[in-house]
């Protein structure tokens, strides 16, 4: 068996849930079962989050074709899907363009993987790609649907014109289930109402909720009140990726969430330390040993994983995350049984997020001597980056100092902010690979929530092109009768690479034309020769012209310090040579 975690992306990266397989229906070959008419966007690759200011996709058709968007170019191949399982063909046509080599080796990483994916799987809105065990690939659905999606909540209107973020030891979420169930919770109680929701505009009826009463932390009822109310009020929608945003009939925010997705983590060994989900709603996956620390995900009831460690008071068990920070998550014992881990070692609590405590209330007064109240200090805060301009390799500093306030974070922008708690003084040395917007998150402590924002701008390095300047002699070519084939004796070809053209000796004539390159992929246009017509030896003109038609059908090269691979979409080769220069 395998099991999943919810890993939430982009604004909440890095947030997981364990959660038991399901089997994959069967599917004809070809066809995929769940696979075709489906788009998606990817969320993590090989473990990392795409690259910030990229966009990757596929798309599968319904007549056995899968396209879409590497980052850098568009490509379109075959594919075969059975069951569960997957073969996703060498790409067979993509576009030339060049890239910043960050983005050409993210693209690079992207398609082989997609070649590695062997099974796949398909949950809540989440496609995930395994080579063996291994996760290669995740992705998000890209339709704008709510119906049978997951979300925690970010922020949400407190009805005094204040978009405030969701307070720190407590969680909000909603799912919305295929049926028109709105379900949850509101940091105390569970909630549900009925809903509908068509291209772009919701409804939410009237909300019921559970009847419990918390007294901690403080204010989390009001907060409850507030958030069931500015949901209640959400009259439009929006999903980019994997933010939620949801507004009012006066266009005012009413509640913003991120998605929650899945990753998969390996099944227990046999006889290791195992833990087990026991409470019916499930159980919050955190990344350390209490509630101060961000929600990784939910895992469901029933969901076993392998127990590595316990916090030192006992009330914290830690389980077997791979792909999530340090490799594990923590939940709480109250709602876990456990096996076989009577021997697991104490493991040291990661540093809690940074929380500076709100202001004391003031005493109440005397009837013989009113205090004066203290003031309250006013929130001071600068955030900048220095140089604001760096070449593709160079770094930049990040500074910033806040006083008076709850809580700060500084993140590059779309990225999980609970991941980059900071003190309230401080910098830091960053070395984007592309132009970045950095963004410093405040918490003030009334509740609500500023910005400032760095812009480090990239100029990319130039494309590299490792063909320019050299020149080769061609020790075999394809004849165009499923054969690479050496030239006749006697003759002669070349190729010679100069910036954007190619040249050479065709046996008989000269040519010359253009070629562009774009990580290990080429495109060679269209090729002109002399008018020669050379009788000796015999096939010459033959030899000619199947040379010239392989070299142009060529659409990747591999090459070492002597030798030259030429290669069709297909991945026949077409030209072999040895370097002369």
């Amino acid at each position: 068996m395998k099991f999943r975690i919810i890993h939430v992306c982009l604004l909440i990266a890095g947030l997981f849930m364990l959660t038991p397989a399901q089997a994959v229906p069967a599917a004809a070959q070809g066809t995929g079962g769940d696979l075709p008419d489906t788009s998606w966007t990817l969320s993590s690759l090989n473990g990392q989050l795409p690259l910030p200011g990229t966009t990757v996709t596929l798309n599968f058709g319904t007549d056995g074709t899968v396209s879409g968007s590497d980052g850098c170019n568009s490509f379109s191949t075959k594919y075969t899907a059975t069951g569960s399982t997957i073969r996703i063909r060498p790409t067979a046509a993509t576009t030339m363009m060049a890239c910043p080599q960050p983005v050409a080796t993210q693209a690079t990483a992207y398609m082989q993987a997609l070649v590695l994916a062997d099974t796949y799987e398909v949950r809540s809105s989440m496609l995930t790609l395994f080579d063996g065990n291994k996760v290669v690939a995740t992705f998000v659905n890209a339709q704008q649907g709510l119906a049978g999606t997951q979300w925690q909540v970010l922020a949400y209107n407190n009805g005094r014109e204040a978009v405030v973020s969701v307070q720190i030891g407590t969680e909000l979420t909603a799912s919305f289930q295929e049926e028109g169930i709105l379900t949850g919770s509101g940091g105390c109680n569970d909630y549900f109402a009925d809903y509908t929701a068509d291209e772009g505009a919701i409804t939410i009826g009237d909300i019921g909720v559970t009847f419990r009463t918390c007294t901690t932390p403080n204010g989390v009822m009001e907060q409850e009140t507030e958030f069931l109310a500015a949901l209640q009020s959400a009259a439009t929608y929006t999903v980019e990726g994997n933010l939620l945003e949801m507004r009012n009939t006066k266009g005012a925010i009413a509640v913003q969430m991120t998605r929650n997705l899945e990753v998969t983590v390996p099944e227990p060994e046999p006889n290791v330390p195992t833990g087990r989900v026991t409470a019916p709603n499930g159980v919050n996956v955190r990344s350390g040993p209490g509630t101060n620390f961000p929600i990784l995900g939910t895992a469901p009831f029933g969901t076993e994983g392998e127990i590595i460690g316990r916090s030192a008071d006992g009330h914290w068990w830690a389980a077997a995350v791979p792909s999530a920070p340090g490799g594990m998550g923590w939940v709480s014992a109250d709602f876990v049984a456990v096996t076989n881990a009577g021997d697991v070692p104490i493991i040291a609590s990661p540093p809690p997020p940074v929380i500076v405590p709100a202001p004391m209330p003031t005493p109440a007064p005397t009837p013989t001597r009113a205090p004066t109240p203290a003031a309250t200090p006013a929130p001071q805060g600068s955030f900048s980056a220095s140089p604001t301009t760096i070449d593709q390799g160079q770094c930049s500093t990040l500074s910033w100092s806040v006083e008076n306030v709850q809580a700060v974070w500084v993140y590059p922008q779309g990225q999980p902010y609970q991941q980059y708690p900071r003190t309230c003084q401080g910098s830091e040395r960053v070395c984007p690979a592309v132009t970045t917007t950095y963004e410093m998150r405040v918490l003030l402590r009334d509740g609500t929530v500023t910005f400032q924002r760095a812009i480090v701008t990239v100029r990319p390095a130039a494309v590299q092109n490792p063909l320019a300047n050299t020149a080769w002699q061609v020790t075999g070519y394809y004849s165009g009768n499923n054969a690479v084939v050496s030239p006749i004796s006697g003759t002669t070809l070349t190729m010679r690479f100069d910036g954007s053209t190619i040249s050479g000796n065709a046996g008989c004539n000269t040519y010359n034309g253009t070629y562009s390159v774009s990580g290990s992929n080429i495109s060679i246009g269209q090729l002109s020769q002399g008018m020669s017509m050379c009788d000796t030896p015999t096939g010459i003109i033959e030899q000619e012209q199947a040379f010239l038609a392989a070299l142009q059908s060529s659409t990747s090269f591999q090459f070492d310090a002597s030798q030259l691979t030429l290669r069709r979409a297909d991945g026949t080769i077409t030209v072999f040579a040895n370097r002369i220069q």
